[in-house]
């Protein structure tokens, strides 16, 4: 749930709608420049690390980055194990003078960079990758975030992260202020609650091991962090990644049983109905390079809390005139995700008796246009829509068959050929018939699949950045299940049984 009727999650105290959700008509022009000189920094800082003088160096912290991690799991090619290593190069690693890289630009430019610049430097200077827990989150903005080890508890902006992540979750993550505000560094790693007392008796174990070894009285959190970034990250990775083999992730093992697919009949009444004012906040229409529809996304919005608080309020005796901020409040709970596409409805949900609320909605809302059989359709064998008449496939399950239509739309929005999109859906059947994996979002798969199609083609063009913002997942979800794919299929760049260009 993103909020709660006792007020906003970060804590204020004050009602959602006046605090983090409140809509700013005026903006903060000093934070303007925060922000400006922070996108700077991070630019110029990884200019200045990709310089040859520290070839070397860059080359020794590969070498002890990837290292650290199960030689399962290890990919060069794999853009967000890259991406995380060459942050901890940054911001971590110690260079042969001693210092880093962000400590030596700071020396080096000191009397350049702006006076902003200046104040950046010298805080993420000393930024730590540390534990978070997800205790809140702000639809369409960010999360509220806890700090495990330093127990403080800040607000962070992050669109994509706010779609994504689920309350209770754990990040490993480096955060870091700018200005007023805090950004993720980099992307980063995300577990399921359970493991938070496991992970951090592990960290308090190591901890003191790593003092008594150095002989040191001081046992500071940070200093450790740092120095050991490297190998809590490969801890992480281990938890966080599944056996290669399984076809199964830890972090989606609620299966599908948090999902439903509810195949539509007519899907511009549905999305009339999203885009209107009412029980959904749409979040956006994704359309192919003609300009049809593809697909919508949306928050499904459970009963306000102004209704909530009447309710209880209408039991309680009065309190001395003092109105609830409650009930000034007509803030709405997401309870859900839809997916709209032309053939189905796909729905998601933090538990079961939230999904099982989504769908009585829109059983309520769109009862008409939805398939009845259902049941018998969902046990029979499905195919998706053939590229031609003789490309027909035979799916174990439905979801199987709606994430071919996506990726198939995916890709010719990216302007992919028939033949690679044919190369494409083959390379999903494939991996499908093999591992049966657990679907639980729709988007995650599609955007891997397409990932690990460019990636056969050999075309470094596609990143997984990009297909994460596209398809509103992380790169780090992509990241993890590429590397199933991967693994599950054997499957080298130019593979001849799905790629197009073989040498």
């Amino acid at each position: 749930m993103p909020v709660n009727k006792d007020g906003c999650p970060c804590g204020s105290g004050k009602p959602y709608e006046k605090c983090c959700g409140y809509r700013k008509v005026f903006y903060s022009l000093e934070q303007a420049r925060w922000r400006r000189a922070g996108q700077d920094l991070r630019r110029n800082l990884g200019l200045f690390a990709d310089q040859p003088i520290f070839s070397w160096d860059a080359a020794r912290a590969q070498d002890l980055y990837l290292g650290c991690i199960d030689k399962k799991l290890i990919d060069s090619d794999d853009d967000f194990i890259m991406e995380r290593c060459f942050e901890w190069f940054i911001f971590d690693y110690r260079l042969y003078s001693g210092q880093t890289i962000i400590e030596t630009y700071l020396d080096e430019h000191r009397l350049s960079v702006s006076e902003h610049e200046a104040a950046l430097l010298q805080k993420w200077a000393v930024s730590c990758n540390s534990l978070y827990e997800v205790t809140g989150i702000l639809p369409e903005e960010g999360l509220i975030i806890k700090d495990i080890i330093n127990r403080r508890e800040i607000k962070v902006s992050d669109v994509n992260a706010s779609l994504e992540i689920e309350q209770g979750s754990l990040l490993l993550m480096r955060v870091l202020a700018v200005g007023e505000e805090y950004e993720f560094s980099t992307s980063g790693l995300a577990l399921p609650g359970r493991l938070k007392e496991p992970l951090l008796k592990k960290l308090q174990r190591d901890r003191l091991k790593f003092y008594r070894e150095q002989k040191s009285r001081v046992q500071e959190w940070n200093d450790y962090l740092k120095e050991r970034a490297h190998i809590i990250n490969a801890w992480v990775m281990d938890l966080g990644i599944p056996n290669p083999g399984s076809g199964r992730d830890m972090l989606e093992k609620e299966t599908t049983e948090r999902m439903a697919i509810m195949p539509i009949t007519s899907w511009e009444e549905v999305l009339a109905s999203i885009t209107s004012p009412g029980n959904f906040r749409l979040i956006g229409v994704t359309k192919d390079a003609s300009g049809a529809f593809r697909q919508a996304t949306a928050a499904i919005l459970g009963e306000s809390y102004r209704s909530r608080a009447r309710e209880e309020d209408e039991t309680k005796p009065e309190a001395g005139g003092t109105e609830s901020c409650c009930k000034k409040t007509d803030l709405r709970p997401v309870i859900g995700h839809l997916v709209l596409t032309t053939r189905f409805m796909i729905v998601t949900a933090g538990t079961v008796e939230l999904l099982a609320d989504c769908k009585s909605l829109l059983t309520e809302l769109f009862g008409k246009f939805i398939v009845n059989n259902i049941d018998n359709w969902q046990r029979s064998r499905h195919s998706s829509p053939p590229a031609d008449e003789g490309d027909i496939y035979t799916w174990p399950e439905l979801g199987y068959a709606v994430v071919a239509v996506s990726i198939r739309e995916g890709l010719q929005t990216l302007g992919y050929s028939l033949k690679q999109q044919k190369g494409a859906i083959r390379l999903w059947f494939d991996y499908c018939s093999k591992e049966r994996p657990a679907i639980r979002k729709t988007a995650v798969w599609s955007a891997t699949v397409i990932y690990a199609f460019a990636w056969l083609e050999r075309e470094e063009r596609l990143k997984q950045q990009d297909l994460a913002g596209r398809f509103s997942v992380s790169p780090a979800t992509i990241s993890s299940r590429f590397r199933l794919i991967r693994k599950s299929l054997n499957l080298v760049a130019g593979d001849k049984r799905y790629a197009t260009r073989t040498e």
